[in-house]
């Protein structure tokens, strides 16, 4: 006779394929789904009441910088209350691993803001060795990872602002590949970023072709997303088709008012590729703002050499003087983000010395009238204070052009999430269910159908996950419980820690991980590779 290990009753599933909703059972059997359709009197070890609830694959984060979080805190919290059941993390080129012992200081100050703090004594080679950790340590939540492009050459090169010489492309393409042979699922890149920002396309065409080999997709925050976002998108397709790689474009935007009517054409441009039979996808979070290092409005020669290096060109009058002129002015191909966002778009979000805690929630132009300056040298204060390590908000979008991106079929959500203190995006704690509560309850842009594919199925196939983002059996029980009528996101920019409205429960390869606002301890997370796209028990 059959037996349940856990049977959800009445519930309306959403598949995750796209197709209507549908009432039924679903019935599972340790990690997987057993059966779906009306299950009465079949007995189980545990029973949840999904009436009124919609029953949905759990939702995976394309774009997720959990990397240290997921170390200092097992049970995913941020991302497993609205419904992540995967993490997919070592995006924008920042990555833990690979790397080496000699690296580490260089790689905290420079992903720092980002992933948040290395917990003390951490060090991992490679993707073998941090996953393997993981496994030791358990996690609430599946994880996958890219190979951060930034962190590899980090690792070679340090913060040097040139091209790479053979050994050390040959080196590059060594940690790439044994990322590779370890469970990566491709490279990734942040050329806003240094180190990225100082490799050429070359290098990149050369690194895909390595991570090519073993299956991999090339994903890329690109090297513009404001004035020059269209040349950006040409140059990621370009890598994609010099190295036979499938690309993905990390939360796709064109930053800055000017210009905002570039969307329309970046969507015609990419459509324009994937007629054309190349591979390409994106992703986008659900926000008009967005959140990054400080450390990345400025020009790419002023960071060279790492934080210290930054420190000591701030204290040069001749050196400021140089980086306000490039504000003004620009460089060629550089993403300026200063020029097309402009200071009063601009917020400072988190500070680590107590003397910059009252510009907290402040734009750079409020900070320069409180301070009596000009907000330039507000900002080049800042930098200098806090070593580099500032992080700020963006309002580079508008609901319009959010929605045309959110509204297009192949965009799939990912939510970017930085950890960044007490002030950190409200992103980390309400991308999924703010998808579902604004965009489809209440503002209808998408349906309830559509808005649970671009988080399930579609970021699996992406990766090629084996036997997760849908509800069908067979499928591993990766599920979400919510209601339809109450789900929301409750994180604002003031209070972004906010655990959101109307999810009822979270299972996680069969195990129920959060349930009724509370965590249950379990950590029945797999870690995720290339080699194993169904995952492994930790």
């Amino acid at each position: 006779m059959r037996v349940f290990s856990l049977l959800i009753k009445g519930g309306t599933v959403v598949d995750g394929t796209g197709r209507p909703p549908f009432r039924a059972d679903v019935g599972l059997q340790g990690a997987k789904i057993a059966a779906l359709g009306r299950l009465d009197g079949t007995p189980a070890g545990k029973v949840i009441d999904a009436a009124g609830l919609v029953v949905a694959p759990g939702f995976i984060d394309f774009h997720s910088h959990a990397d240290a979080e997921l170390l200092r805190d097992p049970e995913a919290r941020a991302k497993l209350v609205q419904g992540v059941t995967t993490e997919v993390i070592g995006n924008c080129g920042m990555s833990l691993v690979p790397g080496h012992q000699e690296s580490l200081p260089l790689l905290a100050a420079y992903a720092g803001p980002v992933l948040g703090e290395i917990p003390p004594g951490f060090h991992a080679a490679g993707v073998k060795d941090y996953l393997s950790h993981l496994t030791r340590q358990g996690m609430a939540v599946n994880v996958a990872t890219f190979a951060g492009h930034g962190s590899i050459r980090l690792a070679v090169m340090g913060m040097a602002d040139r091209q790479a010489g053979k050994a050390e492309m040959d080196f590059m393409a060594a940690l790439l590949e044994q990322a590779m042979k370890e469970g990566a699922m491709g490279l990734s890149s942040g050329l806003l970023y240094p180190p990225g920002c100082y490799a050429p396309t070359e290098e990149l065409i050369a690194l895909c072709r390595v991570a090519r080999r073993y299956g991999g997709i090339y994903v890329s925050h690109i090297r513009n997303e404001s004035d020059g976002v269209l040349e950006a998108i040409e140059e990621a397709l370009e890598i994609g088709r010099e190295a036979g790689i499938p690309v993905h474009i990390s939360h796709l935007k064109a930053c800055g008012p000017c210009n905002w009517p570039k969307i329309p054409r970046a969507l015609a441009l990419l459509a324009a590729a994937r007629e054309q039979g190349q591979d390409v996808t994106w992703d986008a979070y659900p926000y008009i703002a967005g959140s990054t290092t400080a450390a990345s409005l400025l020009p790419p020669w002023a960071v060279a050499g790492g934080a210290a290096a930054l420190r000591e060109r701030l204290e040069s009058p001749d050196t400021r003087r140089e980086i306000k002129k490039a504000w003004q002015e620009g460089l060629p191909g550089w993403d300026n983000m200063v020029k097309s966002l402009g200071y009063d778009r601009l917020v400072i979000n988190a500070v680590s010395h107590r003397e910059n805690a009252d510009c907290v929630g402040l734009t750079l132009a409020e900070i320069g009238a409180r301070r009596r300056c000009d907000p330039a040298d507000a900002l080049l204060d800042l930098l200098w204070t806090e070593g580099g390590s500032l992080a700020i908000e963006t309002y580079h979008a508008c609901e319009e052009t959010l929605d045309m991106i959110l509204r297009h079929p192949v965009t799939t959500i990912g939510s970017d999430g930085i950890y960044s203190g007490d002030q950190t995006h409200p992103r980390l704690y309400g991308t999924f269910v703010r998808v579902l509560g604004r965009y489809v309850r209440e503002r209808r842009l998408l349906t309830l159908e559509e808005a649970v594919a671009k988080m399930t199925s579609r970021p699996a196939a992406r990766l090629g996950l084996r036997g997760r983002g849908r509800v069908t059996t067979g499928f591993y029980a990766d599920l979400v419980l919510f209601d339809p009528e109450t789900v929301a996101d409750r994180a604002t920019f003031q209070e972004p820690a906010q655990t959101p409205a109307g999810i009822a429960a979270v299972i996680v390869n069969g195990r129920v991980a959060y349930q009724d606002g509370r965590f249950t301890g379990e950590l029945a997370g797999f870690t995720l590779t290339s080699s194993n796209t169904a995952g492994a028990y930790v």
